[in-house]
């Protein structure tokens, strides 16, 4: 079984191609949403959301206290450590209201430059934002108090006028927010998916320790495979997206996944099966590079050559195969028999004949077109990549000339 996404480390998906890809091998994803907080979807979301049932709202409430003890004893065990290098100063105090301009962000990445922000970090970085249902009121407190964080902060990145935020050095934040989403996939059973590139992700647990490796220095991030799948799914559907997918409507995605969902849930145990192979096999590997190469040669495996198998089957049941059988079905009388047959016609007895090879041909024309569905069928029932080929067909831009073919055939319902 495929299981659903949980989206972190933002409310708000960040990028279009992203989530629409998603739609495309998860079976739904899950958004953290705090009580009370205001959630504005641009219009390719709410079609995902609305009309395919994709995407859910899951308040972290249970959550919110487990992942917040994590970071209220790295605080107490390792605070001037942590203070030092996270530590929020500026000219405003505690209480001045200001902007957060900055995400998020792993550590040691850069973080982009605001030119409205009072309150920075000692290392210029600017402020992100959490909001206060992410953490509890003791963690909130214990930040504040000891200059980790400051409070009453509005967010200019999200645009966002609606809730007072939690302003705190970004990469302090992105911590925090992998220690809540990993807390809350293991009450779910969700898997961990962002559109971010990042070294340290929400992937398997998060501890204090954890956090003081990643923040501080130390041993460094397990390489585990809690998010095998999310990988697969990724990399299996990646050969036949279309290079423009942002652009793509998501009505089109929505149509796919309803159109052929038997299809898309074969596809959805596919990537399962991949996935349990690589967890039995890969169990104690240490190298992220190692894995990441064993599950590219998986991929290759148990998609990308099955599907060359499956568009090879699917040649020869085409429009093209069509039009050479009828033509070799009809190349039986010469021409000198055909004409010595019109000769001896006259009038409407002509048309007769006419209208006679005519239906001969249409007749024959739909026997092999039946035969070609019935070969297109049983091929596509027995491959577990013929979703892959729906999208690489129903998403690629088309010429005239191919639409043409495609509404012949699915005249007589001969189309992939």
């Amino acid at each position: 079984m495929q299981r659903t996404g949980l989206y972190y480390p933002y409310v708000h998906f960040r990028d279009p191609a992203w989530i629409k890809a998603a739609a495309l091998y998860l079976p739904g994803v899950a958004r953290v949403v705090p009580e009370g907080f205001h959630v504005s979807d641009p219009d390719h979301v709410r079609v995902l959301r609305d009309d395919l049932d994709f995407i859910q709202n899951i308040d972290p409430a249970d959550a919110v206290e487990a992942a917040s003890r994590h970071l209220l004893r790295l605080v107490d065990e390792r605070g001037e450590e942590v203070r030092s290098r996270f530590g929020v100063h500026g000219t405003g105090g505690p209480d001045a209201m200001d902007v957060v301009n900055a995400e998020p962000s792993p550590p040691g990445t850069p973080a982009p430059v605001g030119n409205r922000e009072r309150f920075f970090s000692p290392r210029g970085r600017p402020l992100a934002g959490l909001y206060p249902g992410e953490m509890s009121p003791e963690l909130r407190d214990t930040l504040f108090g000891t200059g980790l964080a400051v409070r009453r902060v509005r967010n200019a990145v999200s645009h966002d006028a609606h809730h007072a935020w939690v302003g705190m050095d970004p990469a302090l934040a992105w911590v925090y927010k992998c220690a809540l989403t990993a807390e809350l996939a293991g009450r779910t059973a969700f898997l961990p998916v962002t559109d971010q590139e990042a070294a340290h992700t929400a992937i398997d647990p998060w501890d204090a320790e954890r956090m003081a490796a990643v923040l501080l220095g130390g041993a460094p991030a397990p390489v585990g495979t809690g998010d095998l799948a999310g990988r697969v799914g990724v990399l299996s559907v990646r050969c036949v997206l279309p290079a423009r997918l942002a652009g793509v409507p998501a009505e089109k995605i929505v149509e796919l996944r309803k159109k052929y969902e038997p299809e898309f849930f074969a596809y959805m145990d596919a990537i399962a099966r991949t996935t349990a192979d690589l967890r039995e096999e890969l169990a104690g590997i240490r190298s992220r590079q190692a894995l990441d190469l064993y599950v590219r040669q998986a991929v290759h495996k148990d998609f990308e050559v099955e599907l060359v198998k499956l568009r090879e089957a699917m040649k020869g049941v085409g429009l093209q195969t069509i039009t050479t059988s009828v033509s070799t079905t009809f190349d039986t009388p010469t021409s000198a028999a055909l004409a010595s047959g019109l000769f001896g016609t006259v009038g409407g007895t002509v048309a007769g004949s006419a209208a006679g090879i005519v239906a001969g041909v249409g007749a024959t024309a739909v026997g092999i077109l039946g035969g070609a569905r019935r070969q297109r069928d049983a091929a596509l029932a027995a491959s577990p990549v013929s979703f892959l080929l729906r999208i690489e067909r129903g998403l690629k831009p088309t010429t005239a000339v191919s639409r043409i073919g495609r509404a012949l055939r699915r005249s007589v319902g001969a189309s992939v």
